[in-house]
């Protein structure tokens, strides 16, 4: 069931879908998507960047989207890059369309009997100005606005952010490198009731050992040689705020032992120093190691793994995140380009399938290194393969991008099991059905590959 109304209207769009311009119609538009109707929907990629003026709206936009369904008539789609500006436009513009009777339900489309502040079907607000859903969204867009992702598991991490950010339990961050693990933490601290606070970061692995006490804790004036003044560590600058501890597990053990004895009061002492201070604040911790491995060589304590592990959010890589790589892709290009004013239209089709099949083992740090260093190389509107220093060559000559048979046939059978759930509305039977397989094996699946995206029925 959509949880943000649509309205009709009649846009007319341009579509820009590789070196091609297409031209539909916007028949259906809210603040997350819109339904274009065109000749020959088929032919569009499945991201596809929309240009449109909306209603009251004086300038045309621009936004990405992807294609979520297909029929005879069009396509639905699902817009993925609304920057604030874009989102304080389209609500303004919608705010204008919104009936001042309502026959409908603008939400499941139920016919309305009564005069009623909530529809009887789906229980969600029919006053716009004053309990819409739309009214919310622009802030809550605002605060994970740089967090690209569409898969399932990064909608996990996105729920996840949003539950843990209103307490103030102890958050660990796990990801390969590039993942995003900062991004993360500032998206919590945004959207916590500590977010007018300060929000400071220590990388542990990049402090040399001896001087990682003081950069924490602060030390007095001529506590060691070269303390010429007192200076307050990144603990007392984050009173009141979040302390972010990124690689937390390379803090040398010695050290280990005062954090955890920190943690307990939040009470410390300066290096050099006899005075006990106290602090508010929270601990937001990240590594891309397996802390359990440290703990099983003794090289990080148990007992502060559990301090710092009572919610654990686990970022996945860029290669097990479906078509995140290219919807960030175009995302960074139209950032970079705009910033040198360079007039990049985006992809050719061969720089499509090479971001699609690379592996990306720096995550999205590495992406975001190619897509800056093609906004330099381009010559032309559209980026090529050579542009991203990607060559298609050597992908090709890998069958699955490096993938074991038994793998790919995991992949594929787990997002075939998700889609049919999807499409059952998470009815197990239905499901079975439409697979030509028994209900015990789609129980089987469910388990195998851990989906717990859908309430799922018998």
């Amino acid at each position: 069931m959509r949880r943000v109304p649509r309205f009709p209207v009649n846009l007319d769009v341009n579509l820009l879908s590789g070196p091609d311009t297409k031209k539909g119609v916007i028949t259906n538009l809210g603040l997350k998507g819109a339904f274009v109707t065109m000749p020959a929907p088929a032919q569009v990629n499945p991201l596809v960047t929309m240009r449109f003026a909306p209603p009251q709206v004086p300038q045309s936009m621009e936004v990405l989207a992807r294609v979520v369904r297909s029929t005879a008539h069009g396509f639905g789609a699902e817009f993925l890059d609304l920057d604030p500006q874009n989102v304080d436009q389209l609500w303004s513009s919608l705010a204008t369309l919104w009936p001042k009777e309502l026959k409908d339900c603008p939400y499941c489309g139920q016919h309305l009997v009564s005069k009623r502040r909530r529809c009887s079907l789906c229980h969600l607000p029919l006053d716009f100005q004053q309990e819409g859903y739309l009214d919310r969204l622009p802030e809550d867009n605002h605060s994970l606005r740089e967090m690209i992702g569409t898969c399932p598991s990064m909608h996990r991490v996105f729920h996840l952010i949003r539950k843990v950010s209103h307490s103030d339990v102890p958050v660990l961050v796990t990801g390969a490198s590039g993942t995003g693990k900062e991004m993360v933490a500032q998206a919590i601290h945004q959207r916590s009731l500590r977010s007018k606070g300060p929000f400071v970061a220590v990388n542990c692995g990049a402090i040399p050992r001896e001087l990682l006490e003081s950069e924490l804790f602060g030390h007095e004036k001529g506590s060691f040689t070269g303390a010429y003044r007192t200076v307050a560590g990144k603990v007392e600058l984050a009173n009141n705020g979040t302390l972010f501890l990124d690689e937390v597990g390379e803090l040398p053990l010695e050290l280990q032992v005062k954090l955890l004895r920190f943690l307990q009061e939040y009470a410390f002492e300066r290096v050099g120093g006899r005075e006990t201070k106290t602090v508010d604040l929270r601990i937001i911790s990240a590594t891309n190691g397996d802390l359990k491995e440290l703990i099983a060589a003794g090289k990080f304590r148990e007992d502060l793994f559990y301090r710092l592990n009572v919610v654990n959010v686990d970022l996945p890589t860029l290669k097990e995140r479906d078509e995140d790589a290219l919807i960030m892709a175009n995302v960074f290009l139209r950032r970079y380009a705009a910033k040198t004013e360079r007039p990049i239209l985006g992809f050719s089709q061969e720089a499509v399938k090479a971001i699609q099949v690379y592996s990306w083992p720096g995550n999205i740090r590495e992406l975001i290194n190619h897509i800056r260093r093609a906004v330099v190389m381009a010559e032309d509107t559209w980026v090529t393969p050579e542009n991203l220093g990607l060559d298609v060559s050597e992908f090709q000559a890998r069958p699955g991008n490096g993938m074991g048979l038994k793998e790919a046939k995991a992949q594929f059978e787990a997002k075939l099991l998700a889609e049919a759930l999807a499409s059952c509305r998470g009815n197990v039977q239905l499901a079975a059905r439409l697979l030509k397989t028994s209900r015990s094996v789609i129980y089987h699946l469910i388990n195998k590959h851990d989906i717990k995206e859908y309430s799922l029925q018998g």
